[in-house]
């Protein structure tokens, strides 16, 4: 790539504030600028030990002093130096993520078509590994992100997921927290940017996207989607239940099989010790198979109560709940809801 290493200082400084010429600033501004010129500075100065790093091959040194810098003062051309050292050290994933950030602050930089072709190359590769990446904004950012129930860290977040649905949380002390689920397509990474509201404000209809692979059409969830969504099927448990009633009623016909042939040997042997114990091992495989009996017959009636109820199931009925139990007198199915 022809694209130069560095860019000019200036490209660290100019979304600073500077004071009007000729204008006196007052003491909190006075005060704010001094703040802003000591960061310019440990920027600066975190860039160039980056840059020597860099052209010495220390690439892991070099991205560790860039993002230093950027930390301290955010720019387009630091994030395409994190990811070229990120590249050099064969971090993919993370080379990724940089040339992204980078396409996402400088959209319409004049090697956009170049970097946005290595992307490309390095989506590809994440999709043969069965992986996509995802980035998750906030506004404002800081905002733990949690995915699929599990916390994963705070926006800006990046992190590299199985292909398919993911239910995305963003919360943040004093703000709503918001539920919104993604589709992370295989072949490409995508955006999730969502603009928090304070607690006890109403919340936007949707989640805003910004950049390459946005997902601007995603809806936050509702307490109540989520609760239909968890209450209105049942899923493979139907099936599971009726594989499981299928197979101890199988296991209920082998010991029936089995407990009539030691019927027969009982009847058979003519000594009272070998009688007796013929009898014994009858006796045991009768109430292994009545037991197996009673299991498998309540767990095929489960399911096949289960199996009903999702296929005449609708968006608007009641949440149904069906339970299966054994008591000293037996076992039996148990269903509760309006049908």
């Amino acid at each position: 790539m022809t694209s130069k290493l560095a860019c000019p200082l200036a490209c660290l400084l100019l979304a600073l504030p500077v004071s009007a010429q000729g204008q006196t600033p007052s003491e909190p501004q006075a005060t704010q600028q001094s703040s802003d010129d000591v960061r310019r500075a440990e920027a600066k100065a975190r860039y160039e030990q980056g840059v020597e790093a860099y052209k010495a091959g220390r690439y892991k040194d070099a991205v560790d002093l860039f993002l230093e810098a950027d930390k301290l003062a955010p720019s387009a051309p630091l994030s395409f130096n994190i990811a070229r050292g990120y590249a050099n050290i064969g971090d993919d994933a993370n080379a990724l993520r940089w040339y992204r950030d980078y396409l996402r602050r400088a959209p319409q930089a004049g090697n956009a078509a170049e970097v946005q072709e290595i992307v490309s190359s390095l989506q590809a590769a994440l999709m043969k590994k069965g992986m996509q990446q995802l980035t998750v904004l906030s506004k404002p950012a800081g905002a733990t992100v949690s995915i699929d129930d599990q916390p994963l860290g705070v926006t800006p977040w990046t992190g590299e997921l199985a292909p398919g649905q993911h239910r995305v949380a963003v919360s943040m002390k004093g703000f709503a927290e918001t539920a919104l689920t993604v589709e992370l397509p295989a072949e490409r990474a995508i955006d999730a940017s969502v603009r928090l509201v304070p607690a006890g404000e109403a919340a936007p209809a949707a989640p805003t996207g910004a950049g390459p692979g946005s997902t601007p059409g995603a809806a936050p969830e509702r307490p109540e989607d989520r609760q239909a969504s968890g209450g209105s099927g049942f899923g493979v448990w139907p099936w599971v239940s009726i594989g499981v009633g299928a197979a101890a009623l199988g296991g209920a016909l082998a010991f029936e099989m089995s407990r009539r042939s030691a019927e027969s040997d009982a009847e058979d042997d003519t000594t009272q010790v070998g009688y007796q114990d013929k009898y014994d091992t009858m006796q045991s495989r009768q109430t292994a198979a009545r037991v197996l009996g009673i299991v498998g017959g309540t767990f095929l009636v489960a399911g096949g109560v289960l199996l009903v109820l999702d296929l005449t199931s609708s968006e608007d009925s009641p949440a149904k709940s069906v339970s299966a139990g054994c008591a000293l007198d037996g076992c039996g199915v148990f269903a509760k809801g309006r049908f």
